[in-house]
């Protein structure tokens, strides 16, 4: 049963884990909407799952192909289908796909008719290490050297977090994005307003309890003082330096301009006045990096840190958050050198069995109750926070470790309404032998641009496409399409940067929009 939170008790909010939470944002509270509006638009929000590596089966990642009832051209020689996502029962579990696969009680019909599984999105180009592609800077590769050092592209998150369109304003904001230990998936300019400088990593915090410190005022804690700006202490000398000194080079200059966001970013945050409902709460044990093989361990560290994520966007402190989920090995408490060992002996049962136990732990263990905790709170009424959120959930790599086709998109949440949900769609050009492409002993065939999926989700969070396009190119992200050895399979189907895949990479994908 959904739960209607009761301002007048001003109860405690409680995970489905247990996990105590801080009482949330109250929408009565807030200031109407003008010219009119008796309501207030829920804020919208996003969170990232990513996982390291890949390797698992068409047939453990995706539901059954007989899901896809209906069908339709894309174009004359491009038919994709989609269908209702479906569950059967296995004991006590609801079963969508070998991997999408947990107890029924949170795996409901309800939650079921909020997800989505996306087949069919390619990165055309080798993979390899490439953490950051999760989120769009396709160059990010594990070893960093050139070409792609000088191709590196901030990610989606960090896009919508510098977006009016996402942050209409920063009142009460504390943490743009919250970023848990892991991968290096998020990536932004050195002065991300102004879009200059390098791109660089963007880390957050060692454990989930200064996370959680960033995002709430300490209970008691005094207003913040009337006090002389931070940034007015140094940008007189600031201008005198950077406009008086001819001897000053243009990458000094950068560099000055970068000091001078980050001592804007900082003066906000120190400024930021948070809701007062959210000032009280109880500090969460510890969750430190989850570099662990123990399973229990593993999982308990990971809910801390999500349940700091729902904390933060029941109170409107934070409306993004990522989750690099590594290598999952410690879900099997495998001590072993799982890279070598398991990823890279994908093609072998015993690798496969591993694969997919971790990834259905992962689902069941972590998405899942995170999903169905999002998913009993109302936000409005006849609304959850779940239904104003997407998350999703990827992978590093597709059927094969270190090869780009179909990548794997599970997601939860329609994003206020922006999409639609409760579907499996296939994206791949199956009736052309054009796009058969053979990695895993078996023909894959090639659908739809990653690239497209990250404009989808940029759209979704209201980053229209004049915000994100980059480059002279559409859809989101560098494509670096035919700069490796694995170009033949993919330039049959693709062709060019010029081609109809590329052209379309800025629309929101077919049969998703609401």
């Amino acid at each position: 049963m959904k739960r209607t939170l009761d301002a007048s008790r001003r109860q405690w909010l409680k995970g489905a884990a247990g996990y105590s939470l801080a009482l949330p944002f109250l929408q009565s509270l807030a200031t109407k909407t003008a010219f009119g509006q008796t309501t207030v638009a829920a804020p919208k929000r996003f969170v990232a799952m990513l996982n390291e590596h890949g390797g698992l089966a068409e047939s453990s990642m995706f539901p059954a192909m007989g899901t896809l009832t209906d069908k339709a051209n894309l174009f004359p020689d491009h038919e994709i289908g989609w269908g209702a996502l479906k569950a059967t029962r296995s004991g006590a579990d609801a079963v969508v796909a070998p991997v999408l696969r947990a107890p029924a009680d949170l795996f409901s019909d309800r939650l079921i008719g909020k997800m989505n599984v996306l087949h069919g999105l390619d990165v055309p180009v080798y993979m390899g290490h490439r953490r950051g592609h999760y989120l769009g800077n396709y160059a990010a590769v594990l070893e960093l050297k050139e070409p792609y050092t000088s191709n590196l592209r901030p990610t989606i998150d960090q896009v919508m977090a510098y977006s009016p369109g996402f942050y209409p304003q920063l009142d009460g904001i504390r943490e743009r994005v919250m970023i848990a230990p892991g991968a290096q998936a998020s990536w932004n300019y050195s002065n991300p307003t102004a879009r200059t400088g390098s791109v660089m990593n963007v880390r957050g915090p060692d454990d989930s309890l200064q996370m959680f410190d960033r995002i709430f005022v300490p209970a008691g804690a005094p207003p913040p003082m009337q006090r002389r700006h931070v940034v007015d202490y140094v940008l007189e000398s600031y201008n005198n330096l950077k406009n008086a000194n001819r001897r000053l080079s243009a990458g000094d200059k950068q560099r000055l301009d970068d000091h001078m966001e980050r001592m804007s970013e900082l003066e906000r945050k120190l400024t930021s006045k948070p809701v007062a409902s959210c000032m009280a709460r109880p500090r969460p044990p510890r969750a430190a990096g989850y570099a662990y093989v123990d399973e229990s361990e593993f999982t308990t560290l990971v809910n801390l840190w999500l349940d700091v994520f729902i904390a933060a966007f029941t109170c409107d402190t934070s409306r993004i958050g990522i989750l690099p989920l590594v290598d999952l090995r410690q879900l099997l408490s495998y001590a072993g050198d799982w890279h070598q060992q398991v990823a890279h002996q994908y093609n072998t049962d015993a690798a496969q069995e591993k694969i997919l136990m971790a990834y259905q732990r992962a689902f069941s263990r972590v998405i899942v109750p995170f999903a169905q905790k999002l998913d009993a709170i109302e936000e409005h009424p006849g609304s959850s926070y779940l239904d104003n959120t997407l998350i999703m959930w990827t992978q590093e790599a597709g059927w094969e470790t270190h090869t780009s086709v179909s990548v794997p998109v599970v997601t939860f949440g329609s994003a206020g309404g922006f999409l639609k949900t409760g579907r499996f769609v296939d994206y791949r050009r199956k009736n052309s032998p054009l796009s058969a492409y053979k990695g895993t002993g078996t023909n894959q065939a090639l659908g739809l641009l990653y690239s497209q999926w990250m404009a989808t989700a940029l759209q979704a969070m209201n980053v229209p496409p004049s915000d994100f396009e980059r480059w002279g190119h559409k859809g989101y992200g560098w494509p670096e399409f035919g700069t490796e050895g694995w170009l033949p399979p993919f330039s049959k189907h693709y062709q060019s940067t010029s081609s109809r895949y590329f052209q379309m990479a800025s629309d929101v994908l077919p049969q998703l929009k609401a």
